[in-house]
């Protein structure tokens, strides 16, 4: 049956009880209320959990600080986030789905049901705790403590007494606000810490050889149906234990044809009859090998002569030559009739590009004054049309995520890796990347499924907790943030004005306040609509 199916019958038997529960008063009699389609359990016997750990009153007091300048300075990087994201958002050829800005599982097409509401529910649950301890330090009374449910439990809830609140000290309203973000962002460095320092440090790979994570489409790899996520372990009777081996072949002639054995998803394979060569994985328009014919997918043979069969010949061939030059090339196309790649007769020649053009367009950080009239085509190559890595890549890339950053730039790129790695198809992690790995030293005795298991687990706790940390620091009320920078703008219009009378203030603040959410807003907005207006 159709997921989207089950999940319709599903919700439509739970609002189904829901009106019947509600019409014949069962959660008026056991203490629950309704919230549109959810339930609200309320209950006070959390409240003396909450006292007993609020007691430590200089811990938490200290811990009530420290969640102030996280939330600011959180708030500063999710603002600057946002107005960046705004920034590029006429580069973005089509827009996010709504789906895509909310966070639950189930709606958001990249938050796997089951994980997504682990994590949820962990978030929610840490989050309201946090308030509901820095509400009783604040000596302001918890009312009640509960659960929400839909379908299944999705949060929980500390329901503070709003008069106290609001009458409360603003440094202790402060702290309030800021414990739940806080305590969430914290919570994510932790499991991260978790999810890479132990989970995936302990991993190695099953097999030795060349990790293929990217297959470029129409290659002698692509209609070998070589699979991304495969490891090669021996090119043409010649072993593989790295990039390296298939970089530096030398034995094997543009063209001919090999067999190619590798590993995916646990099994041995062999694909026979394999084009070798260097592969044109892009060529960049405007530059000599797009303006000379030459397209993805087909085999380099030779450039003036020099045969090429790897890396070092093709930049041999290009030392010795010069921007404008005229060069003779022998490139290999697939041909559908035959099925097998043959020797292009409309492509015999190009004239080059100039290195330092190239350079000073797409990587300017990187050109240098030597390059200025060496010949250039302007193309990518890789061996067999694989994108190949070490067999470690995926497993190093999340054990140290941050490993080789020396600038904020890198630092920040890390981090979006790590958010991004739903969309990039490895959160979950699962088959074929799974296949890859086995959990060795102190973790080896964990069966493969446990073990993966709860590396996910660790991996949507910390991913939802840093979402729904960031997205209460925003500057817009109701959220969390919102009522810190109110308060926290107060503070400054009293100081500012200590002449305004309270109403005077009170207007001033809810201006600024409202003109800041809506910008919040906005700048959300933007990215659902903005790719639309734009192109």
């Amino acid at each position: 049956m159709n997921g989207y199916l089950i999940a319709l019958i599903i919700v439509s038997a739970w609002i189904a009880a829901v009106y019947y529960l509600h019409k014949t008063k069962w959660f008026e009699r056991h203490d629950m209320s309704l919230m549109g389609p959810m339930v609200m359990w309320r209950t006070r016997k959390g409240r003396e959990f909450i006292d007993r750990v609020a007691s430590r009153r200089r811990v938490w007091s200290f811990y009530g600080k420290i969640s102030l300048w996280i939330c600011a300075g959180a708030m500063v990087t999710i603002m600057l986030l946002l107005l960046w994201e705004a920034t590029i958002v006429p580069q973005i050829e089509k827009a996010p789905s709504p789906e895509l800005i909310l966070g639950i599982p189930g709606i958001n097409p990249v938050i796997p049901l089951g994980y997504g509401i682990l994590g949820l529910v962990v978030a929610i649950v840490v989050h309201e705790l946090a308030h509901g301890i820095m509400t009783r330090l604040g000596d302001m009374k918890v009312v009640s403590l509960g659960l929400l449910f839909f379908v299944f439990p999705v949060g929980a809830f500390v329901e503070p007494d709003e008069a106290a609140l609001q009458k409360a000290p603003r440094i202790k309203r402060a702290k309030v606000f800021a414990a739940g973000p806080a305590s969430n962002l914290i919570l994510a460095v932790v499991v991260l810490g978790l999810f890479s320092g132990v989970m995936m440090a302990s991993v190695e790979p099953v097999h030795d050889g060349a990790l293929a994570t990217g297959v470029v489409e129409g290659s002698p790899a692509y209609h070998a149906n070589i699979s991304q996520t495969c490891v090669i372990i021996s090119v043409g009777g010649y072993s593989v234990a790295s990039p390296d081996d298939i970089d530096s072949l030398s034995g094997l002639d543009p063209g001919e044809l090999v067999s190619v054995d590798y590993y995916f998803a646990g099994d041995l394979e062999t694909a026979e009859g394999v084009a070798y060569g260097m592969v044109i994985s892009y060529a960049v328009e405007g530059y000599a090998a797009h303006d000379g014919g030459l397209e993805a997918g087909m085999v380099l043979a030779s450039l003036n002569g020099i045969v090429i069969r790897n890396m070092d010949d093709l930049r041999g061939a290009m030392d010795i030559t010069s921007a404008g030059q005229a060069v003779n090339v022998s490139v290999l196309s697939y041909n559908e009739t035959l099925d097998e790649f043959v020797t292009d007769e409309g492509i015999t020649s190009l004239t080059l590009s100039n290195k330092y053009d190239f350079y000073s367009e797409y990587y300017p950080d990187e050109n240098d004054e030597s390059f200025q009239g060496d010949g250039y085509l302007g193309a990518g190559f890789l061996p067999l049309g694989l994108n190949l890595r070490d067999a470690d890549h995926y497993s190093a890339m999340l054990a140290n995520p941050f490993e080789d950053d020396n600038t904020l730039d890198e630092f920040s790129r890390s981090w979006l890796t790590l958010i991004a790695l739903p969309f990039l198809d490895l959160a979950p992690i699962q088959s074929p990347v799974t296949d890859l790995y086995e959990p060795s030293g102190s973790l080896a005795w964990m069966p493969d499924g446990a073990f993966w298991v709860l590396t996910n687990s660790l991996y949507w706790i910390f991913w939802l907790n840093l979402m729904i940390g960031l997205t209460n620091v925003l500057p817009a009320v109701p959220l969390d943030g919102g009522y810190l920078f109110r308060d926290m703008f107060d503070y400054v219009v009293s100081k500012v004005r200590p002449a305004y009378k309270s109403d005077q203030r009170e207007k001033v603040v809810s201006s600024i306040t409202m003109a800041f959410a809506l910008a919040v807003l906005f700048l959300i907005l933007w990215q659902l609509v903005g790719p639309t207006i734009m192109n």
